[in-house]
């Protein structure tokens, strides 16, 4: 009875997880935590909260949605696409698109 209840918190919890930063689509974190709750980038909508947005949206290259999320959010200390992680000389090509603080 225990492990069932554990097994279904577990599954409970999972798409949460998942929200914070999805396997598809795209994380942005910014220097500075967002004060918005949704964001939109040309035709593509952003959830906002605790440091990042996210968007499970998967088109476009992934230095241009990053482009446009910094140009957005400002400067980013960290994106991500379909779960990879970008290097730092691509989060440095990223982030010559941020709006200025």
């Amino acid at each position: 009875m225990k492990t069932l209840a554990l097994l279904a918190v577990a599954t409970l919890a999972l798409p949460f997880a998942a929200a914070a930063q999805p396997a598809r689509g795209y994380s942005a974190v910014p220097a500075t935590a967002p004060t918005v709750a949704t964001m939109m980038t040309r035709s593509t909508p952003w959830k906002c909260a605790g440091d990042r947005c996210v968007t499970n949206r998967t088109e476009g290259s992934p230095l241009t949605m990053c482009q446009l999320a910094a140009k957005e959010l400002g400067t980013l200390t960290a994106f991500t696409a379909n779960g990879a992680a970008f290097p730092d000389e691509q989060l440095a090509k990223c982030n010559t698109r941020a709006k200025s603080a």
